[in-house]
């Protein structure tokens, strides 16, 4: 798992800091770039919800691993 605050390899100028606006022009024009800037899209979106979206519980499977016992005054709010 990626962490939030991590750097990214910027997929236009390629870690040099700076593009001339005919090479910016190229490189928009590539549809190679296109696909790698969405696979790269999708990567970090799936990340960052992995890593902060609820997790999904399911009810009925949940409910029978309770503890009947317990008063319903004594069990946690989750129950």
């Amino acid at each position: 798992m990626s962490e939030t605050g991590a750097k990214v390899k910027c997929p236009l100028c390629e870690g040099q800091g700076e593009l001339l606006r005919s090479e910016l022009a190229e490189r928009f024009s590539n549809q190679e770039l296109r696909k790698r800037l969405d696979a790269r899209i999708a990567e970090i979106l799936e990340d960052s919800l992995a890593a902060v979206g609820p997790k999904v519980r399911d009810f009925q499977k949940e409910v029978h691993s309770w503890n009947p016992t317990l008063p319903i005054w004594r069990r946690s709010p989750k129950e």
